[in-house]
């Protein structure tokens, strides 16, 4: 099993989410989330972001759930609850890939995964979760 210590490879420097927010002026907003953990809802000119702070997140669960919801911000992917399930399922894909293209790159991702590296590894490694290394490993080797 690979050494996962920072010092030892290089990658990509992890994007700040919240920093992306604040320079997209995306409001990002702590409150009670418990079932949905987060959301993205129109408002002004890009939306806000609600993000659950009634249980703790790992920094990088945040970050994902941040990323997730900013890229349906910046891209004007919103929904109604009435919306039906295939625009629903649209917009939340869109979100994922918005996220994945900007913490996961493809390149960075196929290097780790070339030099032996775990997903769970990959995910420490690029500040992200587990499941969006997987997700962005079939996006990328679907979409070449």
């Amino acid at each position: 099993m690979p050494n996962i210590s920072p010092n030892t490879i290089s990658t990509q420097k992890a994007t700040d989410f919240y920093q992306l927010a604040d320079a997209a002026g995306v409001p990002v907003v702590h409150m009670a989330l418990p079932e949905v953990r987060s959301v993205a809802l129109s408002s002004g000119r890009s939306g806000v972001i609600g993000l659950d702070d009634s249980k703790p997140m790992t920094h990088a669960e945040e970050q994902a759930h941040l990323g997730h919801e900013l890229g349906h911000c910046l891209y004007g992917g919103f929904y109604t609850r009435s919306a039906p399930f295939d625009i629903r399922e649209r917009h939340e894909t869109r979100a994922d890939l918005w996220y994945i293209r900007r913490a996961i790159p493809r390149e960075e991702l196929f290097r780790l995964l070339r030099d032996g590296y775990d997903a769970w590894e990959i995910a420490e490694l690029l500040d992200t979760t587990e499941e969006y290394v997987r997700r962005a490993y079939y996006y990328y080797k679907d979409n070449p």
